[in-house]
């Protein structure tokens, strides 16, 4: 079993991911079908399909947090690929601790909180990714700023706009400036927009200057500059993601036909297609030459060489549908784009109960479930004097009386705590399982043929939800540790102690985390999981004495209690146990039947 950090928070934190991720991809196929489907439509419409899905993009995260979940069931495979039947999540995200009720010697492995975990990489590595792919376009930002302080007043290109901008409807200033460094027309600003041409723009003919505005101006009103500015942060956070580069490099394009589209409601296509040939070698010549490199932008120019067969196919294109989308098409492509984030954004993946026949129907047999050989369960009376929960457990043989809810946290490494939803039997009827296996198994092994015993025997059905669960924190103390680090080949010793006190030498903090969570009969903390945040990953002379009080249940088991826990472990060992509260796996007992004795 793999551990995780604090014993808990991977599994919530790979759960939340996992599922933005699945819905990202579900609302980018979607939009990227929509526009495959809608290739002969208006390019306005697919651009505004594409911007919604960036959008959603963009709320999903935040809704996701936000929304009560709703858990969407998926089967969980454990390292040995083995499904495990009864689990309803991965074993691998719950923290391998003992019960009190389990008696026999455990010594599973609490991990220490200053280890890196696979949660924490992921996200170092997310970070770096984000961060990369942000730079250009902040790059591009501060180069457009650079472009509009340096760029110089045209007062004709001012007032072509000013009319041009009238006519399309747009009813704000629009600023028109002059750069030697930019080849070609660019659109830039949210409030106070500006289109920046090159100097040799003075120069153009006529028509070829108007075409080029009515361009840009259609940016402006569409509001294109904040869309794919937006759109590339969104590109950003999920960098990793190739559905959602595509589905960028589609909505710039579907916006620059969107204004070649308004272009040609005025002008022959042949004409404007000329245009864009000219224009993009003028770019072509401007990256070849040893004079000053252009700018770049955010937003795609009016002619990029990338893209610039397919837009001068559609503009010769004469069967293709022009014009705008239309307030319809936009506010049905918004309201599909709430609805995915309101229907999607409280979804949340999490592990499956899978039963023994669905386990069989869905593993290979080379990855079963290993059984035992023989197993007898027989029903014990509770009055049957010097009955007890015990547990013995040889290299091929497992014989454990208890109840079933010990057998449960027992056979998935759980607390009592974490387990829920049991009938009044699971503690109140003492069973007694002995089984035989001719293979030698290991203890954990042991523990994975129990799980099948519990689904096959007892007809267990659990299902996993996360919860806040109370937790102990252990943490260092003020002054610091009051134990010692070993030198190399020293071994702590036991001390003598009377029968009322509990004494015990550990030489790590996975040691006393063990006894902590469960060793030999009772848990020392006895009503929460102690969760490691001391950072003490060497090996230490720790003596631990503490105060014993006995008591016994209606079947005769042994519970033991230490009293004075917390103070001993502040006063002695200069370690404090802090009440909180952690996200962890809780099981809820959806089904499960009294076994036939036999």
């Amino acid at each position: 079993m793999m551990p995780v950090v604090n014993g808990v928070m991977l599994s919530v934190s790979s759960s939340l991911a996992a599922s933005i991720v699945a819905k990202v991809t579900v609302a980018t196929a979607l939009a990227l079908i929509g526009a495959r489907l809608a290739r002969q439509s208006r390019a306005a419409l697919r651009h505004a399909l594409l911007a919604a899905a960036f959008g959603v993009m963009l709320a999903l995260p935040i809704a996701s947090i936000v929304a009560p979940p709703v858990r969407i069931a998926a089967p969980i495979v454990t390292q040995d690929r083995t499904v495990l039947p009864g689990l309803a999540g991965a074993i691998d995200a719950i923290p391998p601790i003992s019960p009190a009720e389990a008696g026999g010697p455990v010594t599973p492995t609490i991990p220490r909180a200053s280890m890196l975990s696979p949660s924490a990489l992921l996200l170092a590595g997310w970070i770096i990714g984000a961060t990369l792919s942000l730079l250009p376009m902040m790059m591009g930002l501060w180069q457009v700023r650079s472009l509009r302080r340096l760029g110089l007043p045209w007062p004709h290109g001012q007032s072509l706009v000013e009319r041009l901008a009238l006519e399309a409807g747009i009813h704000r200033r629009v600023e028109v400036l002059l750069h030697e460094a930019l080849p070609g027309p660019m659109t830039c600003g949210v409030v106070h927009p500006a289109i920046v041409l090159s100097q040799d723009a003075q120069t153009w003919d006529g028509e070829d200057l108007t075409r080029a505005m009515v361009h840009e101006l259609e940016h402006v009103r569409r509001g294109d500059w904040v869309i794919h500015c937006l759109a590339r942060a969104a590109c950003a956070v999920y960098w990793f993601h190739p559905l959602v580069w595509i589905a960028w490099r589609q909505l710039a394009l579907e916006a620059e036909r969107s204004c070649d589209d308004a272009v040609l409601g005025r002008w022959e296509a042949t004409a404007y297609a000329d245009q864009l040939v000219g224009l993009a070698r003028r770019l072509s010549l401007s990256k070849g030459s040893s004079a000053r490199p252009a700018a770049k932008s955010p937003l795609l120019a009016m002619a990029n060489r990338a893209d610039l067969a397919t837009r001068v196919g559609a503009v010769l294109n004469g069967r293709q549908r022009r014009g705008r989308a239309g307030t319809v098409p936009v506010a049905l492509a918004c309201a599909a784009a709430a609805v995915l984030v309101i229907t999607m954004s409280p979804l949340r993946m999490v592990a499956a109960p899978q039963s023994a026949s669905q386990t069989a129907s869905h593993s290979s047999p080379a990855a079963a479930m290993p059984e035992f050989d023989a197993v007898s369960v027989k029903l014990i009376d509770p009055n049957m004097q010097g009955s007890h929960s015990h547990e013995n457990n040889d290299p091929g043989r497992l014989t454990m009386t208890g109840t079933m809810h010990m057998f449960i946290v027992r056979a998935y490494g759980i607390t009592s705590g974490q387990l829920g939803g049991e009938p009044d039997w699971f503690k109140n009827h003492l069973y007694s399982i002995e089984a035989v296996s001719s293979a030698r198994a290991s203890l954990d092994q042991m523990m994975l043929m129990l799980r099948g015993v519990l689904a096959g025997r007892f007809q267990l059905k659990l299902r996993q939800e996360d919860r806040d669960l109370p937790v102990y924190a252990l943490e260092v103390a003020a002054g610091g540790p009051k134990f010692k680090e070993l030198k190399p080949g020293e071994v702590p010793r036991d001390e003598p102690a009377p029968p009322e006190i509990f004494s015990r030498s550990f030489t790590s903090m996975e040691e006393l985390m063990n006894a902590l969570n469960g060793v030999n009969g009772g848990r020392l903390t006895v009503d929460r999981t102690v969760v490691d945040r001391t950072h003490l990953t060497g090996q230490y002379n720790i003596q631990l004495r503490t105060e014993i009080e006995t008591q016994t249940d209606g079947f005769g088991s042994r519970t033991l209690q230490f009293p004075n826990l917390f103070h001993d472990m502040q006063s002695e060992l200069g370690l404090k146990l802090v009440p909180d509260r952690v996200s962890m796996p809780y099981f809820v007992v959806e089904h499960a039947a009294a076994p036939t004795p036999n």
